[in-house]
């Protein structure tokens, strides 16, 4: 037989009371992971990029060399990694090889990166930084800040360094 809720009730209301049982605190809420929320962070970083293609294209160094999007990585990875292979490069920035032939054309005619042979493999080239090609990553590098600067402008100080020690946090738990 199935105890009857109200009789129970019953025989338990001449009882000593029972003691409540203590409520577990409750855990925090995780923040949930919306189409909102990756809407937000996708549009911050194409506001990002386009804010460093206008100001890339204000420079007249810049222009005249006929630089495409991806140089400013191309020099990034060679000038962090170098000497470092073609492959290596579009493997870190996630572009195809075929993509990579004009801008590798770029940087070399302009002097910013230089083959040379793997002493390891004759078959294979490794990418170098050149001295112009420090400078000009310096001035990429100053463009990318200043994009930046702007981009983030309405935050506080305090908002944007918590800003870039999450993303460098997801960024680096990523797989390499």
């Amino acid at each position: 037989m199935v105890p009857n809720a109200l009789s129970d009730a019953n025989v338990d209301a001449k009882a000593e009371p029972k003691a409540e049982p203590k409520a577990e605190p409750k855990a925090e809420p995780k923040a949930e992971v919306t189409h909102d929320n990756l809407t937000a962070l996708l549009r911050l970083v194409g506001l990002y990029r386009r804010t460093f293609a206008r100001l890339v294209a204000d420079e007249p160094w810049a222009v005249e060399s006929g630089v495409k999007p991806p140089t400013y990585g191309v020099l990034n990875v060679v000038g962090q990694r170098g000497p470092v292979s073609q492959r290596e490069v579009c493997d870190v920035l996630g572009t195809h090889p075929s993509d990579m032939v004009e801008i590798m054309d770029i940087v070399e005619r302009e002097g910013w990166v230089e083959r040379r042979r793997d002493p390891a493999d004759r078959r294979r080239y490794r990418l170098m930084l050149t001295a112009t090609g420090r400078r000009t990553l310096a001035r990429y590098d100053a463009i990318a800040a200043k994009a930046e600067a702007l981009v983030l402008e309405p935050l506080t100080e305090s908002e944007r360094r918590r800003l870039v020690d999450l993303v460098s946090k997801v960024v680096t738990a990523q797989p390499a």
